[in-house]
């Protein structure tokens, strides 16, 4: 039943998705910058002006939630993100999801031998409270370095994440992921991911896992993605289906550049 309401929830989201499908034929000049369905973030930052969202399900038999992710271009190197999971069902109890909010600044960008080197913070809110989260304020520190070699594209991350304490203080757990990403034909790539997470204390043990999953642009603004998560170990999920979609909203400069451009 739990299964059930995620996929019915996720075919409302790609059915509002397509109903915008004649404004996405008119201004087809958005590029949409997706973070899914890997674990790890691209360093690029969304266009500046443009407001993107993405949204996702991840369903496995022990747990279930949607995902979502706002993000804005304040300009071409600063991005602002605000994530939420509106729905999260976790050993038996549903509910709210915890809340971030944060920002992506890109120091360096891909040309040459030199990739994209940016740095990213969010802080957690704990509005799932202390059943299916912590209850407890996160902090999440995050280098991340992307590079295409022909049409092969690959995204590294490194994670330090400071974990809140119901008595006080932080837990630390340091976080790898190194995706791949690289088109197949038509609209169609193919992406995997290897990561991994260190433990944060002596009663939770780390965990490493594999993505593999599958992408269609229909629109360069619009891209859906599905595919697999897999344990190598650690208490997460053997297994995990995947997907969701990635839709460059607007672009909130537009009227502003072209009344300049209008008055030159």
């Amino acid at each position: 039943m739990r299964q059930f309401r995620i996929a019915l929830r996720a075919t409302i989201i790609f059915l509002f998705a397509g109903a915008f499908s004649p404004y996405i034929r008119a201004q087809d000049d958005l590029t949409a910058v997706p973070n899914r369905p890997t674990v790890s973030t691209t360093a690029q930052p969304v266009q500046p002006g443009v407001l993107e969202t993405e949204w996702g399900i991840d369903a496995a038999a022990s747990h279930q939630d949607i995902n979502g992710l706002l993000k804005f271009g304040v300009n071409k190197n600063f991005e602002l993100r605000f994530t939420n999971n509106p729905f999260t069902a976790d050993s038996g109890t549903h509910g709210v999801g915890d809340t971030a909010l944060g920002f992506k600044y890109r120091l360096t960008q891909d040309s040459g031998h030199e990739p994209s080197i940016a740095l990213m913070y969010m802080t957690k809110l704990p509005t799932a409270g202390d059943v299916l989260g912590s209850g407890e304020a996160d902090h999440v520190f995050t280098l991340l370095v992307s590079k295409d070699l022909g049409k092969h594209h690959f995204d590294f991350n490194l994670v330090a994440n400071l974990l809140g304490r119901p008595p006080g203080g932080f837990d630390r757990t340091y976080l790898n992921a190194l995706a791949w990403s690289h088109p197949l034909r038509g609209k169609w790539g193919a992406t995997a991911e290897l990561s991994g997470i260190t433990s944060p204390n002596v009663f939770t043990p780390g965990s490493a896992q594999f993505i593999a999953s599958g992408t269609c642009t229909a629109r360069p603004r619009l891209v859906f993605d599905f595919g697999m998560m897999g344990r190598f170990t650690g208490n997460i999920p053997d297994a995990m289906f995947v997907a969701g979609v990635t839709y460059s909203i607007a672009e909130l400069y537009r009227h502003h550049r072209e009344s300049v451009a209008a008055a030159h």
